[in-house]
């Protein structure tokens, strides 16, 4: 039995519809998947909430508008359609997961999930819907201030220690046993983690089977080709952001703002980069973090920052595949 989705406000008046009957032209569907299940912090449950709300920005002055990109046109969110916001009611974090992945898994398979969160554990549970309806590797990019990879007790020296229960800490460790040895691109993470001083010598083992990290201080920053060698020849990608990978500066509405982190222009840039050659199979945002009655300019202007970079990634999830990728979804 499929979850129950609540529509509260489509995000950019997006045309609302069931999951059950998604239109065949449709390349992405919008779905809220709003819960702190996975942190200690609350806020994360409110995300669905404050992106659509400011979504309407691109909306308001228009009897029935149509959103323009000043370099590209028109931006096809007619291939667009809005499922609503899932209910998680009761639930415990695993309940809430089997939500999200069988949401997930119900879509035609040419859409992709877009999925606004909720703390970093929905990740997981959208990757899980993935994988049960393709065959087809696939790499994820993950923009974030943190490796949320299993790094403690000892872990990175001791393989015998199994992975913990899923927790916005180590989601990444479980996302990578799913897509398999080096299918974790990490960019914008700090450039500095500790360990146990004894399991220091597995660390870089650790680091190099997951996948490659690109910390904010790395030359490939601000090197496009050095970038693109990084993230590797054109596949299919998923693209996840925790919206601590922002400076804090530009984004405080979060459990850890980045002292220091990327600026709007550069993680735009870098994700536009990442899509010159490969093809978006779905993505999510996760982790803003605020109070729901919290109307101060500061969390307004941080949610606008993250309903315009969930619009940059949706326009890319509507548009026909890159040159050089494996194609259009079919639509």
């Amino acid at each position: 039995m499929l979850p129950t989705l609540h529509m509260t406000s489509p995000f950019c008046r997006l045309n609302p519809a069931e999951l059950h009957e998604v239109p065949p032209h449709t390349a992405a569907a919008v779905i809220g998947a709003g819960y702190s299940l996975g942190t200690v912090h609350s806020g994360t449950e409110n995300g669905p909430y404050f992106l659509r709300n400011l979504s309407k920005a691109y909306t308001w002055a228009a009897e029935d508008p149509e959103v323009m990109e000043l370099r590209h046109g028109r931006v096809p969110l007619e291939r667009a359609v809005d499922l609503g916001d899932i209910d998680f009611s009761g639930m415990t974090l695993d309940e809430a997961q089997k939500s999200i992945r069988g949401v997930v898994a119900a879509l035609p398979d040419n859409v992709a999930p877009c999925v606004i969160g909720g703390d970093h554990s929905i990740t997981l549970a959208v990757l899980e819907g993935l994988r049960s309806r393709r065959s087809d590797s696939f790499t994820v990019v993950q923009f974030d201030q943190h490796l949320d990879l299993q790094i403690w007790d000892g872990a990175p020296g001791r393989p015998d220690i199994g992975r913990e229960p899923l927790f916005n800490t180590n989601v990444m460790s479980h996302v990578s046993d799913l897509v398999g040895p080096g299918r974790l691109v990490q960019v914008g993470v700090n450039p500095y983690a500790t360990v146990e001083r004894g399991a220091a010598p597995g660390m870089d083992s650790l680091l190099r089977s997951v996948g490659m990290q690109v910390c904010v201080f790395s030359p490939e920053i601000d090197d496009a080709q050095g970038f693109l060698d990084v993230i590797g020849p054109a596949d299919d990608v998923y693209i996840t952001v925790d919206i601590d990978v922002l400076d804090s500066s530009v984004m405080s509405s979060t459990g850890y703002p980045a002292g220091v982190g990327l600026g709007m222009r550069e993680l735009v840039r870098l994700i536009d980069l990442v899509l010159t050659r490969h093809r978006i199979i779905g993505f999510d945002l996760v982790e803003f973090s605020a109070p729901r009655d919290a109307r101060d300019p500061r969390t307004l202007g941080d949610a606008g920052r993250a309903a315009l970079l969930f619009l940059h990634l949706l326009s890319r999830a509507c548009r026909p595949a890159a040159a050089g990728t494996k194609g259009d979804r079919g639509v």
